[in-house]
C-alpha cells in the first residue's frame, strides 16, 4: 500500500469515525427528549459509521486483521446497542 493510499484509508477512518461519534450525539438528545424511534435510527446511522471505520482501519493493518480486544469491543456495543 502506497503512503498516499495509506493516508487516505486512514483520513476516511477518522472521518467516520467523527460521523459516528455526532450521530451518538444525537441519538442521546433524542433519548433525553422521549424520542426513542429517532434515538435508534440515529444509533443504527452510528453503528453503521462504525463499521465503515472498522474496514477502513484494516486496510491499513500490516496483517489485515482485527484484535481479538478490538473485537470483542465492537461485540459489547452491538450488545448494548
Amino acid at each position: 500500500m502506497t503512503t498516499t493510499m495509506m493516508a487516505r484509508s486512514c483520513e476516511e477512518a477518522a472521518h467516520q469515525h467523527d460521523r459516528a461519534a455526532a450521530h451518538y450525539r444525537h441519538s442521546a438528545r433524542h433519548l433525553a427528549k422521549g424520542e426513542h424511534a429517532a434515538a435508534v435510527k440515529e444509533r443504527d446511522l452510528a453503528i453503521d459509521h462504525s463499521d465503515r471505520a472498522r474496514i477502513e482501519e484494516l486496510a491499513v493493518r500490516p496483517d489485515g486483521m482485527a484484535s481479538e480486544i478490538r473485537t470483542q469491543t465492537e461485540a459489547a456495543w452491538h450488545f448494548v446497542g
